[in-house]
């Protein structure tokens, strides 16, 4: 409601309850007195019952918007999910709460309006309007203190809802590289397997492996050999269009996802990988003499009919290992 709607209501009421009042008082004095005294009172009745009607519809409806998204929670998003129900029930409860009270106005209405097609005696009808007027500033109050609780409720499911996509957004991403994890490659290689088949377009899979990695760690200490896969992974992630996904498969294992790309355009991304890193060496933080050559060995495969995404993980691991087997710092496909 408006707030020129509120005012011209609020006028109206008054005038109405003004008029009724003044026929009261003024017994005899004007032709057919008690037909504009009834007039009067159900005018006021009627702008009374519109104006509670009309808040308390809307009350709930901003309730019921701010109780809809529910997303996950900070930490862990099972365990969080939790405070979000309960902030759920609890505006479910301020719902019920404030319809019981809507109906306990109606019925008060109901009442009035019976005892004023019994008599419409000056006192009865005093009565009778002031009696409303406590009721309908009784329903007032319970509606603005809803629509305060529906309020705190609604910055409460936000909070929480940002904390629970935060807490997601961590869950499936690898705290060293910032690369999607394995939990987070298997979400979007599942996404993707399913929007391949749909729009019958090719998927390809990259898995990529550091060569003699350990033999990094070992020489020159673990550190240094996260420093290494952030570097790798940075390089990966330079190489690929922004529909692709790059994520740490496990270890010194990185997985691309390409769709819409077929298994000639794939292999193409990883020579060009490979030939960046044959050109480049990863040099140490603060130790300019400390330069590595890092290589790497390249598994290609495309999406077949009726296969999986287990199936298409397992052919990229095979040519990963093909690619191992015939000298590392190859790409297979």
């Amino acid at each position: 409601m408006t707030s020129m709607l509120r005012i011209a209501l609020a006028v109206l009421s008054g005038l109405a309850g003004l008029f009724a009042l003044y026929l009261i008082q003024t017994t005899g004095r004007i032709p057919y007195e008690k037909a504009f005294e009834l007039g009067a009172v159900t005018l006021l009745l009627g702008i009374t019952l519109l104006s509670t009607v009309w808040e308390g519809l809307r009350a709930p409806k901003d309730g019921a918007a701010s109780a809809a998204p529910a997303a996950e929670a900070p930490a862990s998003p099972e365990s969080s999910a939790e405070p979000v129900q309960s902030e759920i029930s609890k505006v479910l409860g301020l719902l019920k709460q404030h319809a019981e009270a809507n109906e306990a106005f109606s019925g008060v209405l109901d009442r009035a309006n019976s005892e004023l097609h019994e008599s419409l005696k000056a006192q009865q009808v005093r009565v009778i309007i002031s009696y409303l007027m406590i009721e309908n500033d009784k329903m007032r109050a319970r509606t603005s203190n809803l629509q305060a609780n529906l309020e705190t409720s609604q910055r409460q499911i936000e909070k929480l809802k940002s904390h629970l996509a935060n807490a997601e957004a961590q869950g499936l991403s690898d705290p060293l590289t910032g690369l999607k994890n394995r939990r987070g490659f298997d979400v979007v290689l599942a996404s993707q397997v399913a929007n391949a088949r749909s729009a019958t377009q090719p998927l390809c899979l990259i898995i990529a492996d550091i060569d003699h990695f350990k033999a990094i760690n070992d020489r020159y200490g673990h550190p240094t050999g996260d420093d290494v896969l952030k570097w790798f992974a940075k390089i990966l992630s330079s190489n690929v269009k922004g529909r692709d996904t790059v994520a740490r498969y496990g270890g010194e294992e990185f997985a691309i996802v390409m769709p819409a790309t077929s298994v000639e355009n794939a292999s193409k991304v990883a020579q060009q990988i490979k030939a960046q890193l044959e050109t480049q060496f990863w040099q140490k933080p603060g130790a300019p003499n400390t330069m590595l050559r890092v290589t790497a060995s390249f598994g290609v495969a495309q999406l077949i009919d009726a296969e999986g995404t287990s199936g298409l993980i397992s052919r990229a691991d095979a040519k990963l290992y093909e690619a191992k087997q015939g000298g590392r710092n190859r790409v297979a496909a």
